[in-house]
């Protein structure tokens, strides 16, 4: 598969770049925007994601999931979660999971970071969003709370441009299950990958403390826990957090 891709030497998001590129010129389906030096890079809310200047990669793309109902866009965040593990583990082997909803880890360390964002027309895809950093070759980190990378994790540095060109082929893979109604075994692998599912374990919930068992995410994204007393709840993102975040 050809990707339309925009290389850019340095910008300040590569989210923002694509999403008003297409704004302007109605960019076709996997069009990519990449860089090795993302300034500004965006987070899930006012989170910015920290990256040294030509160690690791940023990249966005634009989806057009027409045949997907947008009531169903949680199944996009899966598909991409998956391949990124798909392109991580032909390095490490095994042993990378999914943060819910979409951070990508190994250990309790984060390795990769995820931000989708649906433009709607009504009940329909107007454009789908995908914004990726994977920490690569950098080894040093200010302010992000407990990184790694492929290569603390291997101990030697990496092409950039091939994990970059295995993560597109990946995630166009993954958008091709997706395409053929793979539902099923999308959302199965999904929850096998998921961080500390059915372990016993503390979080903030609604602000407080509590101890808690991650069961499942249901179709709308939000996930399914157990407290000690055995009650069964659901959440939405702002409402939980892992605490070694």
């Amino acid at each position: 598969m050809e990707f339309n891709v925009f290389h850019l030497n340095e910008v300040a998001s590569t989210q923002t770049w694509l999403m008003e590129q297409d704004c302007e010129l109605s960019l076709p389906e996997f069009s990519v925007a990449y860089t090795e030096n993302q300034t500004k890079g965006k987070g899930q809310g006012t989170n910015v994601w920290e990256s040294e200047k030509g160690k690791n990669i940023s990249f966005s793309f634009v989806l057009r999931p027409y045949f997907l109902e947008a009531s169903n866009q949680y199944l996009l965040t899966q598909i991409v979660s998956l391949a990124i593990v798909d392109t991580l583990n032909k390095y490490l082997g095994k042993g990378v999971k999914i943060k819910w909803p979409n951070d990508i880890y190994v250990k309790e360390n984060k390795i990769c970071g995820i931000l989708i964002q649906n433009k709607l027309l009504g009940a329909e895809f107007a454009g789908v969003y995908c914004g990726i950093g994977i920490n690569i070759n950098q080894e040093i980190f200010s302010f992000a709370p407990n990184p790694t990378s492929l290569a603390l994790e291997l101990g030697k540095s990496l092409n950039t441009k091939e994990v970059f060109n295995l993560a597109m082929e990946n995630i166009y893979n993954r958008y091709s299950q997706l395409k053929r109604g793979e539902i099923e075994s999308i959302q199965k692998e999904y929850l096998s990958l998921l961080l500390f599912k059915g372990e016993m374990r503390t979080y903030e919930y609604l602000g407080e403390k509590i101890q808690a068992k991650i069961l499942s995410v249901n179709e709308y994204g939000h996930l399914i826990f157990e407290t000690l007393d055995g009650k069964v709840s659901s959440c939405e993102l702002k409402q939980w957090k892992f605490l070694f975040d």
